[in-house]
This record gives structure tokens, sequence and C-alpha cells, in this order.
């Protein structure tokens, strides 16, 4: 059966084993002691450093925009400790004597602390950032902790005057470029517009009432036409006056048209006053149209030709007016083609012309913010607690590890003895042979002092 032990067990083991459990506990503490008086101090300066906010434009380069603390974070630790800070800082401080190179490099970037403590309300994002130096040497870390955000600082504001110089530079070539592409397309729109002028959509409303009018005198014209073609036919249907000559042989022809119908009434058609009758009929007629025709040529051919001439004047001009109104028609008809085309060279000359304003602008921020820069000088960062020459050792706390190899001394001495007094297989009363499962029949109490270690 397991043995219990009384808390008069324990006490009694620890009397026992107390040589095993003050040597055990002596060594741990002259071992933790060592340690804790033989570790070299570590000194520890920090520097509080502010970005100032007033500075590129957030639209010259993306990244300048809102970005997430984390990232910000990063970046920015990335930047502290990228490694020609790192050696620039290590060549200056000689803070690492016997390690050269990358190594010490290395060492470096571990003993460096950069955190975030906040952010400037207000403007483009500015951070409030702690730089903190570990090291042996009070006057080393000071300084590392002094020169990392100066060098860091030399360093952002090169990569920022070579972004604006080589933003500046890209603007300058695409506003050159632009400029002539612009030309070009007012060259190309100018001369559309002289090769089309009249049949440019804003030439319709003219072209309209343009055909309008011409509509209009070629309707007037055409009424002219027709009224001289009546005065014609009325002309050429007028009847001779009867005191004229051919109003006489008119007459006359109907005298002998009347005879010659008597006589055919009278007589038959061979008799001779039939046929004398008729003679006379054929020569009062053939008179009559010779007259006629006299009358019409002397007296009507001066007004007909007139007429005539003015039927041929007003031809002339509707022909004219004709021609004038299908080209007018033709250019409303052409206008929604050519303004199609026009629109076209238009919207392409409009994107590119806000472009080229566009780039114009972001040139003209581009070459301020290089000569801000320029001007800023080392302003780039504004220290907000400057490094201090630490008096005291950040590290180790001597007084925490004392009391650390105390408690470690007690409990090696401790766990020494319950060790000790575990392993040792001796019977010491009649607990211990009850429980090995033997009867104990008897008893003999201690007789004398007691011993160290008994059977």
């Amino acid at each position: 059966m397991e043995r219990t032990y009384t808390l008069q067990d324990v006490l009694a083991a620890l009397r026992r084993r107390k040589g095993t459990a003050l040597l055990i506990g002596a060594i741990v503490l002259v071992v933790g002691l060592a340690l804790a008086l033989l570790t070299p101090a570590e000194y520890t300066a920090s520097s509080t450093v502010q970005i100032e906010p007033r500075r590129l434009p957030a639209d010259f380069f993306p990244a300048q925009g809102v970005t997430p603390f984390e990232d910000r974070m990063r970046t920015l630790k990335h930047g502290i400790l990228a490694r020609p800070v790192l050696e620039r800082v290590v060549k200056e401080t000689d803070f690492f004597p016997d390690v050269h190179g990358e190594e010490a490099i290395e060492k470096l970037r571990q003993k460096i602390e950069v955190r975030l403590e906040g952010e400037v309300p207000g403007g483009p994002p500015a951070l409030l950032f702690v730089v903190e130096v570990r090291g042996p040497d009070a006057q080393k870390v000071t300084k590392a902790a002094d020169l990392l955000p100066r060098y860091y600082e030399e360093m952002t504001r090169d990569v920022l005057r070579s972004q604006a110089r080589s933003l500046r530079e890209t603007l300058d070539a695409q506003a050159t470029g632009m400029s002539k592409d612009l030309a070009a397309y007012e060259d190309r729109i100018l001369a559309f517009k002289l090769q089309h002028a009249p049949e440019l959509p804003e030439m319709v409303d003219t072209n309209a009432r343009a055909a309008a009018r011409a509509q209009s005198l070629i309707e007037m014209h055409l009424a002219a036409i027709t009224d001289a073609r009546r005065r014609k036919t009325e002309l050429l249907a007028a009847i001779p006056e009867a005191p004229s000559v051919p109003g006489m042989s008119e007459a006359a022809l109907d005298l002998a048209e009347r005879k010659l119908q008597a006589a055919e009434a009278a007589y038959s058609p061979d008799h001779p006053d039939v046929k004398r009758a008729r003679r006379e009929y054929d020569e009062a007629l053939a008179r009559r149209d010779d007259e006629l025709g006299r009358y019409r040529k002397e007296r009507l051919q001066e007004h007909l030709g007139r007429i005539d001439a003015e039927i041929g004047s007003h031809e002339s001009v509707v022909g004219d007016l004709s021609k004038e109104l299908a080209s007018y028609q033709k250019r409303v008809e052409a206008a929604p083609r050519w303004g199609q085309e026009l629109a076209a060279l238009s919207r392409d000359y409009d994107v590119l012309k806000a472009k080229y304003v566009s780039t114009v602008s972001r040139r003209a921020d581009a070459a301020a913010a290089e000569q801000l820069l320029t001007v800023d000088g080392d302003r780039l960062f504004r220290t907000v607690e400057a490094p201090v020459t630490p008096n005291r050792p950040s590290a180790p706390d001597r007084g925490r590890l004392l009391m650390l190899a105390l408690l470690a001394a007690t409990a090696a001495g401790l766990g020494a003895a319950g060790a000790a007094e575990w392993l040792d297989g001796s019977m010491r009363g009649p607990e211990d042979a009850g429980a090995l499962g033997v009867p104990v029949l008897a008893a003999i109490p201690r007789i004398g002092p007691r011993r160290t270690h008994g059977a």
C-alpha cells in the first residue's frame, strides 16, 4: 500500500536531509548570484520623432494616401532598420568594436525597437514614432538613437526628391507630347471645318432658311411663267378687228361661203354657178389665210417675242434657283454625317485636352514639391524628444535577479531533499514496515540522542 506523509514526516525528512538541501541550495544561490552580478549592464536611449505633415500632396504618390496603421508601421520600421541606415550608424558610432560588416548590422538591428506613439490629427497622415536603442555603452546608444532618425530622414528626403524630380521629368515629357498632339488635332479640326463649312450642323438653320427663300422664289417665277403663257394663248386666240384687212377678208370669205351653200342648194355640183361659187370661196379662203398670216406676223410677232423672252428668262432663273435649292438641301442632308465626324474629332480632342490640363497641373505641383523639398532642407522630421544619455542601466534588474536566485536556491534545496528522501529505501518505523505487507509484532522506541540518519 502507498505511504501517506504527514507534516511531521515532512519536517522529519527535512531534518534528516538538511545537509543535502543546504548544499544544493548554496550551489544554486551562488550560480544565481554570479549571473546577477556578472551579467553586463545594458543601457537604453530613445528619441521621439514626428514626421512633419506638410509634405507632398497625397495625390502625387498613391502610397501616401490613406494607409492602414499596420502598413505604415511596417514601412517606417523597415525604413529605419534598412541596411544603408544601420551601416552608417555602425560606422559612425563604432557600436560593436569587435564585430564588423553584416554581423554588426544584424546585431544592431536586434538592439533597435521602433514603435508608433500616435498620429497628428488633420491634414495628410503624419506619424509620431519612437526609436529605442539598447546597448552596453550609454554614450553609443544615445548617439545611435539620435542618428537613426536623422539618417532615415536623409534617406527619405533623397527618395522623395528623386520621386518628385522623376515625376516632374515624366510629366514634362508627357506634356510636350500632348501639346504636339493637341496642335495636330487643332489643325485637323480647322481643316475639316474649312472643307465642310457650309455643311456643318451649325449651318443647318441658315441652309434651311436659304432653301425656303429659294423655294419661294421658284414658286414666284413659275407663277410668272404661267401668266405669260396664258397671255400668249390669249394673244394667239385673238380675232382681228372687222375694219382691218384680215377682218374684211374674213367677211369676204363668209360671203363666199354663203353663196356656195346657196348655189349647191339650188343647182347640182356640176353646174357652172356652183363651180364659180366654189372657185370664189377658195380664192376668199386663200386670201383670208394670207391676210391673217400677215396680220399675225406683223402685229403679234413682236408681242409673242416679248412673252417668249419673258418665259425664257423666268425658266432660266427657275433652273438656277432649283440648282441652288438642291445644293441647300444637300447641305442639310449632309450635316448629320459631317456633324458625327466632327463630334468624333472634338471628343478625342476634348479627352486629350483634359489629360493635357491635368498633366500640366500635376507638373506644376511636382515642380513646387521638388522646390519645397529643396527649401525645407532637413526639416522633414521634427524631433519631439531628443535622446538623453542614461545615468543607470535599464537591464538587467539585479534586485529581481537576486530574488529569483534566492527562490531558485530554496526550490532546488527542497527538491534535492525530497529526491534524496524518495530514493532512500531504509525503514524508519512500523509504518514503513506496514507499507511492505509485513506484520509488525513490536516497536522499540528510540533510545539515546536523535541522529541525522536513522536505521
